[in-house]
């Protein structure tokens, strides 16, 4: 069984971090005071079953690894948890489906000299209009494009905002300690985390050392994301 790391009130560089990212507030990992959502029930994990969904999770599974996958479900699942604690309607699927797209430009399949949320929004638009997925296509590569930068959290798009918090919670345990334990503990025995911050140290290293002008390098110039990956409250 994979379990988190008790959680712990952090005085250390996350709030660089979140300042960085355009994030206020002064409670746990420098948000406001904590409040955790309701008991979580079986519809909690359950994924959209669309017809994109299907395709977009076949694409994902034929190039990515396991522990990708699994990270990309952890993000669809945290993401709408917070959006039913703040009483927000995303369209589940544009959400589900950019969960699952937006590190796309992370793989070196599509490696190339664009910042790699340019990459996996442009990858994510061309599979799925040639799909037969146009609007979709835009909402999702819209999401993609911005989800690593300032504010996007506060994007009046519940599918954008809340792809962001959904990833950000999976990878240095922001605003986790606003979803109740069980739900988190149900999220990752479901899609377990196994070689997730060894994935993503990696991934995001080689995005810096070899874009030194790209949005995620300039983030990383000022704080030590990778450590802050690796000091997230999971086991792995």
């Amino acid at each position: 069984m994979t379990m988190t790391k008790p959680l712990q009130r952090c005085t250390c560089g996350r709030h660089g971090f979140l300042q960085a990212l355009g994030f206020k507030g002064n409670g746990f990992f420098g948000f406001g005071a904590s409040r955790v959502v309701a008991a979580p029930g079986a519809d909690e994990l359950r994924l959209p079953d669309t017809a994109a969904c299907k395709a977009a999770e076949a694409y994902l599974g034929a190039l990515s690894s396991s522990a990708m996958v699994g990270h990309c479900k952890r993000t669809f699942l945290f993401g709408r948890a917070l959006a039913d604690k703040a009483g927000a309607r995303p369209d589940l699927e544009a959400l589900y489906v950019g969960s699952l797209f937006h590190d796309l430009g992370l793989e070196p399949i599509f490696e190339g000299p664009d910042d790699f949320e340019v990459i996996g929004a442009r990858e994510a638009s061309r599979f799925l209009k040639a799909k037969g997925y146009p609007v979709l296509a835009d909402t999702v590569a819209a999401a993609i494009e911005i989800h690593t930068s300032r504010a996007t959290a506060e994007d009046p798009r519940p599918e954008v905002a809340y792809l962001n918090m959904g990833a950000t919670v999976d990878v240095l345990g922001l605003r986790i300690d606003q979803i109740d334990r069980k739900l988190i503990q149900q999220i990752v025995e479901e899609y377990p985390r196994d070689g997730t911050k060894t994935m993503l140290t990696a991934l995001l290293k080689r995005e810096i050392d070899t874009k030194p002008n790209s949005n995620f390098s300039q983030i990383a110039a000022r704080v030590d994301v990778l450590k802050l990956i690796n000091d997230a409250p999971f086991a792995h």
